[in-house]
């Protein structure tokens, strides 16, 4: 017995060390790896004019909070009910948001090697005429929700849930990103979702002895400042959703005609390193996707 779980296990370790190798082989040897490596270590300085919107669009999404107010209301007067009713937008401060997300994404993005320009120093960046690039963010929108969690555990072949509704944020933002006097290829509007909700910590709990099973939790409550701390964070991810975005659109612009990705890459700052992404919640989508 103990030699056949030793063989199983050898055999096993030999089958993903040659997954990892067949894996190593194929992304090392791949072409579109060696296009993203020429522009991650381009010497080439690239510019950035990031130009914020100038305000946020704001909904209260829950519109079941109505169904408690008898009359009939045009949608203007739903509307600034929902507003009133609201726990988050109506104090979420639309400058302040703003100004966080941009400083986010500014400072990543010069972490990957952009000379970042703002508008006021718009005259100062037309002057540069190669690796230029106009950043645009026409509309972010902030959605109050409310996100369903269910929390699940199987027991003696039975599933129980508990069921939480959780205060949520849902953070929509456009982008329009366009190299400055390059006529040769179309510039989609670029789209990235983002959610916030309150913190849950919970647990089932089963007592064998008397065979009841109970479920504990904790809810940190969403706040304005925490919304206010995605706003950075958000900025951040999506100045690497750029670079990645720039990136691929090089590999492309690379390859045969007609050719498309056979992967969408990714570079680790951090780790200086090149993978796929597979999951498009990690990436910019294009709005006709």
């Amino acid at each position: 017995m103990w030699f056949t779980n030793r063989l199983s296990k050898l055999l096993t370790l030999r089958g993903v060390t040659m997954v990892i190798l067949v894996t190593g082989l194929l992304f090392g040897c791949n072409p579109e790896k060696k296009l993203a490596k020429e522009f991650v270590y381009s010497p080439a300085k690239r510019y950035a004019l990031v130009i914020p919107p100038d305000f946020v669009f704001k909904y209260n999404t829950k519109t079941w909070l109505l169904d408690s107010i008898e009359g009939n209301f045009t949608d203007q007067q739903k509307d600034s009910l929902l507003w009133e009713m609201s726990d988050y937008i109506k104090n979420i401060d639309d400058s302040v948001f703003i100004i966080k997300f941009t400083r986010g994404y500014n400072y990543r993005l010069a972490k990957y090697g952009f000379d970042v320009f703002n508008p006021a120093l718009s005259n100062l960046f037309m002057e540069k005429d190669s690796n230029a690039y106009v950043i645009n963010i026409p509309q972010i929108e902030l959605d109050e929700t409310i996100y369903p969690y269910k929390d699940k555990i199987t027991l003696n072949g039975y599933t129980y849930f508990h069921q939480h509704y959780l205060n949520a944020i849902d953070v929509s933002t456009w982008f329009e990103i366009t190299k400055v006097n390059d006529t040769t290829s179309g510039n989609p509007v670029l789209f990235a979702a983002d959610l916030i909700t309150d913190d849950l910590q919970g647990s089932f709990d089963y007592n064998e002895i008397n065979d009841k099973l109970k479920y504990y939790y904790n809810i940190d409550t969403l706040t304005v400042d925490e919304v206010y701390n995605l706003a950075i964070v958000l900025g951040k991810r999506y100045a690497g959703y750029t670079y990645d975005y720039l990136l691929n659109k090089y590999i492309i612009t690379k390859k045969a005609t007609g050719d498309s990705l056979n992967y969408y890459w990714h570079y680790d700052l951090e780790k200086n390193k090149l993978y796929p992404v597979w999951d498009e919640e990690e990436r910019f989508i294009p709005v006709d996707e």
